[in-house]
């Protein structure tokens, strides 16, 4: 499994800080879920509902200073993916720690930015218009 590569990261007016739990270690690029009022590595398709973002930075249960994560609520951001061919556009959903797959309308947390066949796939995220963790009314 291969680290996530951020291949475009959210401005300045697309990320939020969360604090982080005790003894939490989140890496750079990891999916996160907003979950009792802290940021958690997201490890489940059903946390679609809870999906904070990504980490811009990592954080360490062993760095002495607050533990609080830079989430980006945008970005276009490569992760694996279950070996398929992914279009333009594509629902994806979580599979495995930072790990997507095809959505088929279901858990959605991001969108195919490109069309290929493999096992990574370069993502757009966007919690806002997802509409689910920060509601959007029409």
């Amino acid at each position: 499994m291969a680290a996530p590569r951020i291949l475009q990261e959210a401005g300045d007016r697309d990320r939020i800080v969360i604090p982080v739990g005790a003894a939490t270690n989140l890496e750079k690029g990891d999916l996160l879920s907003y979950e009792s009022s802290e940021a958690v590595l997201l490890d489940a398709d059903t946390e679609d509902a809870t999906f904070a973002g990504y980490a811009i930075n990592a954080v360490s249960s062993d760095f002495s200073e607050p533990d609080r994560i830079v989430a980006g609520l945008k970005g276009i951001i490569e992760y694996d993916a279950a070996s398929a061919t992914y279009t333009v556009g594509q629902q994806l959903k979580y599979s495995a720690k930072n790990t997507v797959t095809d959505a088929a309308a279901a858990n959605t947390l991001a969108w195919a930015a490109e069309g290929k066949t493999g096992t990574r796939v370069a993502t757009l995220i966007d919690v806002v218009a997802l509409g689910k963790l920060f509601g959007v009314s029409a």
